[in-house]
């Protein structure tokens, strides 16, 4: 069964990464840059809640068909309609052909998928972690100090991280190590007291404040978390929990309301539910559309998941049609859909 809740946080973390790449005005661009950070909460959340004893690699082949084969699918077509149709959009080579492929970088927007195939990679680990350690006190201890030795050794060996070498192993451990921790604070959100994460977000936004005004104080002006993305800093994560976790507490309000409105609702799920390919199809059309940041917008949106609508009504009409057997359909279901 699914939790609405954890639904309602998608679509929210799915709409806020996509605002993202329509740059909007600064404050906005601030605002919304918890997303990434929420969308791996909720993987963690989802993740402990459905979770079922299996082998490790049967598990990870199946996070690999929903997570990556999705992608090469998409690039794939994305490429070839590029060169068919000798269209303008992007610049191919094969440095970025292969980049994109390897969710490095390319084409752009492909890193995040990593960020989720590095969490996978682990998550059973993390999740009997989860489970060994009974006492929330011990629990978040760990994890808080996790988050300050990774601190610590990323501001220590920045010297190394510059060097070739260096660039490719912080393009694992510091992707890895950081959202694996906030995987596991998604594993035991859910079973927190409403009072608990309210006060777990007030000692992330403590943090924010003070290192946003100590980086006021050596640079005469306000430093935007999104300069500490990447790689991903304490700082950056700081405010980014701080109003994911706030988000998390009002999803049960806002779920009463969806309740109420149907339609509302119905469109919440259908992004929830197809978050990757509605992620997806938004790549072309954010490098094509023009206009006001708030027209732009909503065109994105709307033609991402207009094209993933279209996409799943065709999976489930004639996918079915044309593959009899159950797990035909069912492969092609987890790659089109979702």
């Amino acid at each position: 069964m699914r939790n609405i809740q954890i639904d309602i946080l998608r679509a929210l973390g799915l709409a806020m990464i996509i605002l993202a790449h329509i740059s909007p005005p600064a404050v906005i661009q601030q605002m919304r840059n918890f997303d990434v950070p929420l969308m791996v909460l909720i993987s963690g959340m989802a993740f402990g809640l459905s979770f079922k004893q299996e082998a490790y690699n049967h598990y990870l082949w199946k996070r690999i068909k929903r997570l990556v084969f999705p992608v090469w699918i998409f690039l794939t077509g994305y490429f070839a309609t590029l060169a068919l149709l000798d269209l303008d959009i992007e610049t191919l080579s094969a440095r970025k052909i292969i980049r994109s492929y390897l969710l490095i970088d390319g084409i752009g927007y492909v890193w995040i998928i990593k960020v989720f195939l590095l969490v996978a990679l682990v998550s059973p680990l993390i999740h009997r972690f989860h489970k060994a350690t009974s006492s929330n006190k011990v629990y978040f201890s760990y994890l808080s100090l996790a988050f300050v030795g990774y601190e610590i050794a990323r501001l220590l060996s920045q010297d190394f991280f510059n060097t070739e070498p260096g660039k490719i192993v912080e393009a694992i451990s510091h992707y890895l190590i950081p959202y694996s921790l906030v995987f596991a604070i998604g594993l035991r959100l859910p079973s927190l007291q409403r009072d608990e994460v309210l006060w777990s977000a007030a000692i992330c936004l403590l943090l924010f404040v003070s290192v946003a005004l100590y980086l006021f104080i050596q640079t005469g002006g306000f430093v935007p978390t999104q300069t500490h993305k990447y790689p991903p800093t304490l700082y950056y994560f700081s405010y980014a929990l701080g109003i994911a976790l706030i988000a998390w507490v009002l999803s049960e309000s806002v779920q009463r309301l969806l309740d109420k409105v149907t339609l509302l609702k119905a469109i919440t799920l259908f992004i929830a539910q197809n978050s990757i390919w509605i992620y997806l199809w938004h790549i072309p059309f954010v490098k094509v559309a023009t206009g006001p940041f708030p027209v732009k917008y909503l065109l994105v949106l709307s033609a991402a998941c207009l094209m993933t609508w279209v996409q799943v009504w065709l999976v489930h009409n004639w996918g079915t049609k044309i593959f009899k057997d159950h797990s035909s359909q069912r492969n092609i279901k987890i790659l089109l859909t979702g």
